[in-house]
C-alpha cells in the first residue's frame, strides 16, 4: 500500500464500521500534516430526527479543547510583558478570594490545573458569580503540589485576559489567533446565532440515570455560554489549521519559548498514567509514542484533538454526542503514520460487541447481603445477570462500572468493588451484597442526621444538572445521575462535607434551608441544587 493508499477513504471505512461503538448520531474528522491539509471524513446524522447527513461546513462545540486558545491567549499576553505567569491572581483580579493557607493561587496553578479548586459547576453562562462565590471555599491542597482538573481556573483566566486587555477574551482569541489562521468559520463563544451554523448536539433521553445504549439519543438544548474554558464552536477544516500552527510549533501565533510553555510537562494527572498537562495542552506517552493534544466534552459534543509532533501528523475527531471518540482519534493518526510513511495502512479491525467483557469471570458469582442475593454469569465473554427473568447483559460504563437495561436495575450503576485484585462486593445505589471472598461486617449504623440530606438534587444547569444522596454501608454516598461516580461524603467541622475520601478533595458540599428535619438546598462548590420529588 504506502502512499498510493488513500489514508482519508481508510478512516471513513474505520469510521462507518465503529459509528455504533462510537454512540454519536455523526461525527467530522479532520486529517492534516503540519504543512497541509489532508482531507475531512463525516459520516452519520448532524441532525438524527432530521436524518441530516453530517457535511464538512457543520460546526461542532470542542468543549474544553477551548482551554488551549485561552492558555495560548495568555501566553501572547506573557511575550508582551502585561501579564506574570507567576503572579498571584489577585494581582489583576483584586477581588478573586479563594481560602489558601498555604499561599497564593497564581496563573500558572490555573494553567496547569493545580490551584486545588473544584472542577466547576458551570451554573452560569458568564462565570462571574461562580468565580465570586469560590470565597466560600477552600483548596483542597497547597498550590502547586498536584493536579485536579478545573473549569473554573480556566474561567478565572479569561477574566484576567479581559483585566488586562480592555475587551472580552473572546474577541482576543478571534483578532489574535482565529483571524492570523483564517479559522472563518470557529466562533470564539458559544451564541444563539451560531446555532444555525452548528450540528445538533445530542443527550440520552434521561439525566438521572446512567446511560445505557438501547437507549437511543435525543437533541439536546443549545447552551449559550461565554467562559474561557470551552465555549468555541469549529469545524473540522479550521480546527486543522489549528493543528498545523501547533505542528509548527506555535507559528505564527507564539513564540518558540512561548510554544514550550504549552506544552511543558507542568503537572501529572494521577487518574491518567502517561498524560502529564501543560497549559492547556496533554502530552501523552502510549504504546512508546508521544503525542499532544486535548479532548472537549460539551452539553450534547465531544471531541478529541490528538497529534504525533515527531512526525508532524495531526486529527480532530468531533462528534454530535458524549461520544467513545478515542479509539477513532488513535486509528485516524495511525493511519497517517503509516501513510507518511509509506508502510501498508492498519488492518480495520471488527467493532467490539458493546455488551463484551473483559475479565467476565472476575466478576461472575453469587453475592449476598441483607438486600438479598445477586447472581452474575460469565457467558462467552459476556457478563449476565441472573435471576430476574431473562438473563440481561451487562454493558460496561468504565472500569469496574457496569450499566443494565432492567427496570430494578436501570436507575444505578452496578458497581464492582475491590479488596486487592479480586472482587469481593458490588454496589447499585443504597444496595449492596457481597461474595465468598467478602469478609468484613455485614450490618452498619447509620445516624439519624443522614436522613436530612439523603435524597435527589436537582437544578436546571444543563451541564451538572442533578445527584442524590444515599446511605450505603457505612457512608454516606455522593452519586451524580448519570452513574460516573460515586463518592463518600466525609463530614467537616464547619457544617461542610467534603466530596470525596481522598483528604486533597477539593470538592465541598453543605445542606440548609431545613423544613421539619429535611434539608432542601444543597451548595455544591457554590452551585445551588434543591431537593425534588423523585427517588
Amino acid at each position: 500500500m504506502g502512499k498510493t493508499a488513500d489514508p482519508v477513504a481508510h478512516v471513513r471505512r474505520f469510521v462507518e464500521l465503529h459509528l455504533p461503538a462510537i454512540q454519536a448520531p455523526g461525527v467530522a474528522i479532520g486529517l492534516t500534516s503540519r504543512d497541509d491539509p489532508l482531507g475531512v471524513v463525516t459520516v452519520g446524522h448532524a441532525n438524527l430526527p432530521a436524518r441530516e447527513p453530517v457535511r464538512p461546513e457543520n460546526r461542532f462545540q470542542i468543549g474544553s479543547i477551548s482551554k488551549s486558545f485561552t492558555a495560548i491567549a495568555v501566553l501572547q499576553e506573557h511575550e508582551a510583558g502585561r501579564l506574570d505567569l507567576h503572579a498571584p491572581v489577585t494581582e489583576y483580579l483584586p477581588w478573586f478570594e479563594v481560602r489558601s493557607p498555604s499561599g497564593p493561587i497564581t496563573l500558572h496553578h490555573l494553567l496547569t490545573h493545580t490551584a486545588g479548586l473544584p472542577t466547576g459547576r458551570d451554573f452560569t453562562g458568564e462565570g462571574l458569580h461562580e468565580l465570586w462565590a469560590l470565597r466560600e471555599s477552600e483548596v483542597g491542597f497547597a498550590p502547586g503540589t498536584r493536579f485536579h482538573y478545573s473549569n473554573a481556573g480556566y474561567k478565572a483566566l479569561g477574566l484576567v485576559l479581559e483585566a488586562i486587555a480592555g475587551q472580552p477574551w473572546w474577541e482576543l482569541v478571534r483578532e489574535r489567533i482565529l483571524e492570523p489562521l483564517h479559522m472563518a468559520s470557529t466562533d470564539p463563544i458559544t451564541t444563539p446565532e451560531g446555532r444555525g451554523q452548528s450540528a445538533t448536539g445530542h443527550v440520552p433521553p434521561f439525566d438521572d440515570r446512567p446511560r445505557h445504549p438501547s437507549m437511543g439519543l435525543v437533541p439536546a438544548p443549545w447552551v449559550e455560554s461565554a467562559t474561557a474554558d470551552g465555549t468555541i464552536c469549529s469545524t473540522a477544516a479550521d480546527m486543522c489549521a489549528y493543528i498545523r500552527m501547533l505542528l509548527s510549533g506555535g507559528n505564527p501565533v507564539l513564540s518558540g519559548p512561548s510554544f514550550a510553555l504549552l506544552v511543558q510537562p507542568a503537572a501529572e494527572d494521577p487518574e491518567a498514567p502517561g498524560e502529564v498537562y501543560g497549559y492547556g495542552m496533554k502530552t501523552t506517552t502510549m504504546d512508546g509514542r508521544t503525542s499532544i493534544g486535548h479532548t472537549g466534552s460539551t452539553v450534547g459534543f465531544s471531541a478529541w484533538m490528538e497529534m504525533d509532533p515527531a512526525e508532524g501528523l495531526g486529527v480532530i475527531v468531533l462528534a454530535n454526542a458524549d461520544a467513545n471518540r478515542g479509539p477513532a482519534a488513535r486509528f485516524a493518526l495511525r493511519t497517517l503514520s503509516a501513510w507518511s510513511g509509506g508502510e501498508p495502512l492498519p488492518d480495520i479491525p471488527d467493532p467490539t460487541p458493546l455488551d463484551r467483557v473483559d475479565g467476565a469471570d472476575d466478576h461472575a458469582g453469587t453475592y449476598r447481603s441483607e438486600h438479598g442475593e445477586l447472581k452474575l454469569v460469565a457467558d462467552a465473554g459476556r457478563l449476565l445477570l441472573a435471576g430476574h427473568g431473562e438473563p440481561v447483559a451487562l454493558v460496561r460504563q468504565k472500569g469496574d462500572a457496569f450499566v443494565v437495561a432492567h427496570p430494578d436495575f436501570e436507575r444505578f450503576t452496578l458497581s464492582f468493588e475491590r479488596d486487592g485484585i479480586h472482587v469481593t462486593r458490588v454496589t447499585h445505589g443504597d444496595r449492596w451484597w457481597g461474595n465468598d471472598r467478602y469478609a468484613g461486617p455485614a450490618t452498619f449504623e447509620r445516624p439519624d442526621g443522614w436522613k436530612a440530606v439523603a435524597g435527589h438534587w436537582r437544578s436546571h444547569n444543563p451541564w451538572y444538572s442533578n445527584f442524590r444522596i444515599l446511605p450505603r454501608r457505612g457512608s454516606l454516598r455522593f452519586l451524580w445521575g448519570w452513574g460516573e461516580e460515586d463518592w463518600e461524603l466525609v463530614p467537616l467541622s464547619d457544617g461542610w462535607f467534603r466530596v470525596g475520601a481522598e483528604e486533597w478533595s477539593p470538592r465541598r458540599i453543605r445542606f440548609d434551608t431545613v423544613i421539619d428535619g429535611t434539608a432542601t438546598r444543597a451548595v455544591l462548590d457554590a452551585a445551588p441544587y434543591y431537593r425534588t420529588f423523585t427517588l
